[in-house]
């Protein structure tokens, strides 16, 4: 006998959700182990269970590894690095003119930009829009007609993937089992409530594009922005950054994307 739609979504929900606690329990060992270097071990093993579980799955195009159109991912990504560029070099000229400027460390801004775009945005994209959404989607069928009035459909396993499985689980940063460590404050709820909402929007650019690169460039961006340029500028305005950077990505490219004919992108880039 077929199992029913309901175990098909319990079993699926089981083990994403088994795969993300083996995640945060080695993450919580790393921390108590390694203490500030935790976060390229933890993440290392993030990467290895994306991975296990697409390739369990024995589908890499389905699962965000191989996008619909490259071109239309790549203009894209080329798009929003140019606008968070733009963006921070008119901050750090302000900076730079009202002397609040701190020495600019190449070498740091170059490791950061390792973690950020690599250990980060591709690892945690990969991860939870590659394989967890990826696999949600297979059972949470259900659709929505627009977002952010934007009419564009898009499933429910993406929204239970970016509230419950990605957004959510921020809380417990303040967490560490291991070290007895917890500390629950109103900017990690804050951070936490963000998450939840952006984690819906990558996982929304994935859907559209049928791959993580967009998502984890975006994803990346926004975190660099904010910890890498705020060792520059100062977090205020390293802040104020990224705010302006996401505000003009959604009001110039985010309808855009949605709206973008992948089909014809990749005819041309045939002929």
């Amino acid at each position: 006998m077929e199992p029913t739609p309901k175990k098909l979504r319990a079993f699926a929900l089981t083990e994403v959700t088994a795969f993300l606690l083996v995640f945060l329990i080695l993450a919580w060992y790393f921390q108590a182990l390694f203490n500030g270097y935790y976060g390229w071990f933890s993440k290392t093993l993030m990467i290895g269970l994306s991975l296990a579980g697409i390739f369990i799955h024995k589908n890499i195009r389905g699962y965000g590894l191989v996008p619909k159109s490259l071109k239309f991912s790549l203009k894209w990504s080329l798009y929003v690095c140019l606008l968070f560029a733009t963006v921070s070099s008119v901050f750090i000229t302000v900076a730079f003119a009202t002397k609040s400027i701190a020495p600019i460390d190449l070498g740091t801004l170059a490791i950061d930009a390792l973690w950020f775009f690599v250990f980060v945005g591709f690892a945690e994209e990969l991860f939870f829009r590659g394989y967890v959404q990826s696999r949600l989607n297979e059972v949470f069928t259900h659709k929505y007609g627009s977002i952010l009035g934007v009419k564009y459909q898009w499933s429910q396993g993406t929204l239970i993937t970016g509230v419950f499985l990605f957004g959510l689980p921020h809380l417990l940063t303040g967490v560490n089992p291991f070290t007895g460590y917890m500390y629950i404050s109103p900017a990690l709820v804050g951070i936490t409530g963000l998450a939840c909402f952006l984690g819906v929007v990558f996982g929304i650019l994935r859907e559209k594009t049928g791959g993580v690169i967009l998502p984890a460039v975006l994803h990346g961006f926004i975190d660099y922005s904010v910890f890498s340029i705020g060792k520059v500028v100062g977090l205020m305005l390293s802040n104020a950054v990224a705010f302006t950077s996401l505000l003009l990505f959604f009001v110039f490219m985010f309808h855009r994307i949605l709206s973008g004919d992948l089909a014809t992108v990749s005819r041309r880039t045939n002929t």
